[in-house]
């Protein structure tokens, strides 16, 4: 990035933040006027905006399961990137990601499929990302007919320093990361379920993100079953399938790593043992299989996928209605948010994320406390008549979505 274009991103951001702060908001006023949710956002999501973001076989299969569009995620900017540190902004430092890294320090295990999609996609502005994924068939680790899989020393390093090195590791950085074209995803159209339900901020807080974490559940499981049935219709000798899928396959990583592994090299007797007739034909193996996923409606999907598809299906259903719902909770206490930085004018808090805060009018953090199990009209009205503030039904429902609020468990008795 260029001096230049660093300026102008900084201005830009700038820009947004400020506008995102000035309009409305809540003040020390009389009884009567109006307070609202506008402005109380570090950013202001857009929840009437509707586009799905999922990839293109994905978000296919999903409207027919769903029957409506997914609102957007406005409030993570890939391009723009949300987790970059804003000028002036007082945050931790460890709070913000790399600009060299963004979210993209996660190495996706390719599906065979999805990998046969990548190779088939011959649009010119695609090149430079498909040239990513056949760099990883070439230096064949985590190659086998099942897709190219996360190499065994990421997710050794992932899972031990994931939560403070996620977003700001280079070393865990993404092979399809183009740095050259600003961090875009080189595989973003074909990119896996984990990777396209991920958002570092959510528009409903924590509504969306246990949309999003259960889609990703059904997408994960998807992927593999879809990818067995591939090897199944493909007709991959037992001897190899035996290979692939040693007793203990569904277990989680044990943590183990042999020379190879440790050396990012693969032996050229163990590579045969897992492709078996294929080896040779890789590419091959990996087209047939977008092939046949490609003719799949989601009715297909799922009687591949069987109980486990149906089960995660009902359940992503599930949580798309409390999206998609406008209802706020008819009686809410307090959260277990925290307190990050207090001024006079905005209190910035952090409920549902630590990766999404709010910046809320200070004036508002004395009519909290308001809200006790009581009903939620009866803890408005008493906000109004005793603090001289009128707060809007789209705030306590924003309040509600981030967890700053949260349904009470019972009823407690009226003062």
């Amino acid at each position: 990035m260029t001096k230049r274009e660093e300026t102008g991103r900084q201005a830009s951001r700038a820009e947004r933040v400020a506008r995102g702060q000035s309009r409305g908001g809540i003040s020390r006023q009389p009884v009567g006027r109006e307070a609202s949710s506008a402005g109380c956002r570090l950013r202001a999501g857009r929840s009437g905006e509707w586009q799905s973001s999922l990839p293109p076989l994905y978000a296919g299969w999903m409207a027919d399961l769903l029957k409506g569009p997914i609102p957007r995620e406005a409030d993570s900017t890939c391009d723009d990137c949300a987790m970059w540190a804003a000028p002036g902004d007082t945050s931790r430092p460890d709070f913000f990601f790399l600009p060299e890294t963004k979210c993209c320090t996660y190495i996706p295990n390719l599906p065979n499929y999805l990998v046969g999609r990548i190779l088939d996609d011959t649009d010119p502005a695609f090149a430079a990302g498909r040239a990513t994924v056949e760099a990883r068939i070439d230096a064949r680790i985590g190659v086998t007919p099942f897709g190219v899989a996360t190499p065994s020393v990421h997710s050794f390093l992932y899972e031990r320093g994931h939560d403070l090195a996620f977003g700001r590791s280079l070393r865990l950085r993404c092979p399809h990361y183009l740095e050259a074209a600003g961090g875009r995803c080189g595989i973003w159209r074909h990119r896996i379920g984990t990777c396209a339900t991920w958002f570092c901020k959510h528009v409903r807080g924590a509504v969306g993100n246990r949309f999003w974490r259960a889609l990703e559940q059904l997408l994960t499981i998807t992927e593999r079953h879809l990818a067995r049935w591939c090897l199944l219709e493909l007709r991959v000798p037992p001897g190899t399938l035996h290979g692939l899928f040693p007793p203990g396959t569904d277990r989680v990583f044990s943590g183990s790593l042999d020379a190879g592994d440790l050396d990012g090299v693969v032996g050229a007797e163990k590579y045969r043992g897992l492709w078996g007739s294929w080896a040779g034909r890789e590419r091959e193996l990996y087209r047939r299989a977008a092939r046949l996923v490609d003719g799949l409606a989601w009715s297909g999907v799922r009687e591949i996928g069987g109980a486990d598809v149906r089960l995660f299906a009902g359940l992503a259903l599930d949580r798309y209605r409390d999206l998609v719902a406008s209802e706020t909770p008819g009686r809410l206490s307090l959260g277990p948010f925290r307190i990050l930085a207090a001024g006079r004018e905005r209190t910035r808090v952090f409920g549902y994320s630590g990766l999404h805060p709010l910046d809320l009018p200070s004036e508002l953090m004395v009519a909290l406390p308001y809200f006790d199990g009581r009903p939620t009209v009866e803890a408005l009205r008493l906000i109004r008549v005793e603090k001289g503030l009128r707060i809007q039904p789209d705030l306590v429902r924003k309040l509600a979505d981030f967890e700053i609020l949260v349904p009470a468990q019972s009823p407690l008795g009226s003062r």
